[in-house]
């Protein structure tokens, strides 16, 4: 990733307006969603991921690029509006994590992402898609994650006296 191609800078602004005034816990799941965001750009299908979301010929020529830089090769290509055209595909399997927080989190990030994006018609797209995504939420049977141990039970014996 090269911090000198226009949409880092962009998406970072973002996700640090996000974070302002948030508590650790949500500024920490909004970090996770930008680090799947950017693997999903650095490697997901986006010429017939969940429709066209780059169409087939870019989406050829991004995975040229993606053999030459492994990751921001989606930047060095494209722009904006290509990434709002993608935002539709980031809602669904398997980029929408699994515990129930973490993937309201990702919906609430992307509908405020094609806000800030402007009105276009993927940002339609998107609000469709991020319902859609809701619902299946909805739907979907909590996971019940097992309890964890305490740090300091898990820490290394110091040295012996």
């Amino acid at each position: 990733m090269d911090a000198d191609e226009p949409g880092w800078p962009i998406i970072d602004d973002f996700f640090r307006d996000l974070a302002v005034g948030r508590s650790v816990t949500t500024a920490r799941r909004y970090l996770r969603v930008r680090a799947r965001l950017y693997r999903f750009l650095d490697t997901a299908d986006l010429g017939t991921a969940l429709g066209p979301a780059l169409g087939e010929d870019a989406a050829t020529a991004l995975e040229r690029g993606r053999q030459t830089h492994a990751s921001g090769s989606f930047w060095a290509l494209y722009g904006l509006d290509e990434l709002s055209r993608c935002l539709p595909a980031f809602v669904h399997e398997p980029w929408l994590p699994v515990g129930l927080a973490e993937a309201r989190t990702q919906l609430s990030v992307v509908s405020r992402l094609a806000a800030r994006l402007g009105a276009t018609p993927a940002s339609s797209e998107t609000a469709v898609a991020v319902a859609q995504a809701r619902e299946r939420l909805d739907r979907r049977p909590p996971v019940i994650e097992p309890a964890r141990m305490p740090a300091r039970f898990l820490a290394h014996p110091g040295p012996l006296w």
